[in-house]
């Protein structure tokens, strides 16, 4: 469950914190976006060294480093299936890891994609970007309360596991089938929460008149200032530089043969 600590906020007063939320939205797509159009490992590796110095700079890197560790299984299992896959085709040792660390690695880079935007931005931010984009408020509450609580039911679930594993439950030892019936009483003290916790948030919303009023007026109003537009502009010229290289055809891999053995295009 470490992987979804990269969707809990942490305050912070650094200048990442202090951005609007839409650049910091912006920034997280075009990271995305580079890592969809690339497969390189050496860019990979230079995005991902990218994201880690503004995360770091937001003084978030500890939850951003569980979110990475607890993408490590999915990443084995892409690791595994990429280096089956490309084996079958060219029995080759080196060209198939090559292979499976390079698709690896891009997904790391896929899991962490929004963690500069989740781990710095809160939820009325969030709600306000949204907002911006002309997003009906109804979905706009819906998607800012599922990222709110994801983190909250994932610490729940690990409380209600220690909680069974302390009366005894056996959750890693038996045969499979018995591991799964060993969740039933995991699920359903957890099934439970949900539900309370769903009509503990509903009564706070008819409490509040939620939808009352057609015309929703918010108490921050979102600005662009000059940082925001030069922190947008850096972004957006390493994003321009990465397609460029892209289109051109100037990935290393390309540029140095004996690389390009070993990793996809």
């Amino acid at each position: 469950m470490s992987v979804l600590e990269g969707l809990r906020f942490r305050p912070g007063n650094t200048f990442v914190h202090r951005l609007d939320p839409r650049v910091k939205l912006l920034t997280s797509v075009m990271i995305l976006t580079t890592a969809v159009v690339h497969i390189d490992i050496i860019l990979i590796g230079l995005l991902l060294l990218v994201e880690a110095a503004v995360i770091t700079a937001a003084r978030v890197h500890r939850l951003w480093l569980r979110t990475v560790r607890g993408a490590v299984p999915l990443a084995l299992i892409v690791f595994i299936i990429s280096f089956i896959s490309q084996y079958s085709r060219e029995p080759s040792i080196l060209v198939s890891t090559g292979f499976a660390l390079a698709y690896s690695f891009r997904l790391v880079v896929f899991l962490s994609s929004f963690s500069l935007f989740f781990l710095t931005t809160t939820p009325d931010e969030m709600a306000l970007t949204l907002q911006k984009m002309k997003l009906p408020y109804e979905y706009t509450f819906a998607f800012v309360s599922a990222i709110r609580f994801t983190p909250v039911m994932a610490e729940e679930l690990r409380n209600v596991m220690d909680a069974q594993r302390a009366r005894g439950l056996e959750l890693d030892k038996g045969p499979f089938l018995r591991r799964i019936r060993n969740m039933i009483p995991i699920l359903v003290p957890l099934l439970v929460n949900v539900i309370r916790r769903s009509y503990e948030l509903a009564e706070a919303m008819e409490v509040k008149c939620f939808g009352a009023s057609k015309k929703r007026t918010s108490l921050r109003v979102l600005k662009l200032r000059r940082a925001d537009v030069f922190f947008l502009c850096c972004a957006a010229v390493l994003f321009v530089a990465a397609v460029a290289v892209k289109v051109l055809g100037l990935e290393p891999v390309k540029l140095y043969p004996n690389l390009g053995r070993y990793f996809p295009v």
